[in-house]
């Protein structure tokens, strides 16, 4: 772009950039906020972003809040009772998928879940579990200039070895493992196999519910397809929260059509999105979100 670099903490991923006659401070973890006050807490507390697009009418799962120095049991047990099962109960200030309880399937154990973890974390938020198609977009001011389908884990039938013995196999190739507890069972209940199921060969059976970040997933970019209604819906989302730039993950069924003619739901909204992943996904083009990022630093600084 014509412009030279100082390293200022290079350790810490911070550096300035002289470029277009400016001095522009850049970190690794990039935040751009509308508005002074504020901004950081609206994306880091997941209770505080449900609430905020919940106020402004945008789609997210039915979600109850918990709080450490508030709970009463009686009250939690209500909000719960609220819920229509299966749940995910997560840390409200939790990131990188730390915190996160998927497939709870009845009263009770959410009940258990909340008591034993809540003084750990604090605060905690409750949601209604969706199902679909995965994306990160990523919101600049007012368009979409990166976009991803985040493909669950999965492994691959070859109509001879069981459900468990694919998985096995599979720890000794991926860096990451896969857990054998009983939300794998659900999971795989709903695609109607067992451990000991005998999978034909080639048919994809997903051992992850999301995308999971800390394991072996994979990556398909989709700027192209984003429908203008979802870029809307996202760029709202954006405004509602008070930042320029965020990550937002959402769940539908497919990108590329009209979100009012398909359930989209927005899980989360990340103020400090990575960008990285925007580079050499698994599948179709790099795009260079950085460059869209600096630009837009050097017309507003």
């Amino acid at each position: 772009m014509g412009g030279t670099i100082e390293e200022f903490i290079p350790e810490r991923g911070c550096f300035y950039i002289n470029i277009a006659g400016k001095r522009i401070f850049l970190e690794r973890k990039i935040s751009l906020t509308r508005q002074t006050c504020g901004a950081g807490q609206l994306t880091r507390c997941k209770d505080v972003t449900y609430k905020l697009l919940s106020k402004n009418n945008l789609p997210t799962p039915k979600t109850e809040c918990f709080y450490k120095k508030s709970y009463a049991k009686e009250q939690v047990e209500r909000q719960l009772s609220a819920l229509q099962y299966p749940i995910v109960i997560k840390d409200a200030s939790g990131s990188q998928c730390k915190g996160v309880f998927s497939f709870i399937r009845n009263l009770s154990d959410a009940m258990m879940l909340i008591e034993r973890e809540l003084p750990r974390y604090r605060s905690m938020i409750a949601q209604e579990m969706v199902f679909g198609k995965e994306y990160r977009i990523l919101v600049l001011d007012e368009k979409v200039i990166g976009a991803l389908e985040l493909i669950s884990p999965y492994i691959v039938g070859d109509g001879v070895s069981t459900v468990q013995e694919i998985i096995e196999r599979k720890q000794y190739t991926s860096e990451w493992k896969t857990e054998f507890y009983e939300g794998l069972e659900a999971i795989l209940k709903d695609q109607n196999v067992t451990l000991e199921s005998i999978v034909p060969k080639n048919t994809i059976i997903y051992i992850k519910q999301e995308s999971a970040r800390t394991e072996a997933w994979k990556m398909r970019d989709v700027t192209g397809d984003v429908h203008e209604g979802v870029e809307k819906i996202c760029v709202a989302a954006s405004k509602a929260v008070g930042k320029y730039l965020v990550g937002i993950d959402v769940i539908c069924t497919d990108i590329s059509q009209d979100p009012l003619e398909q359930p989209f739901t927005i899980l989360e909204i990340n103020g400090k999105p990575d960008l990285y992943i925007h580079y050499n996904p698994t599948h179709g083009h790099t795009r260079n979100v950085v460059e869209d990022i600096v630009k837009f630093m050097v017309k507003n600084a």
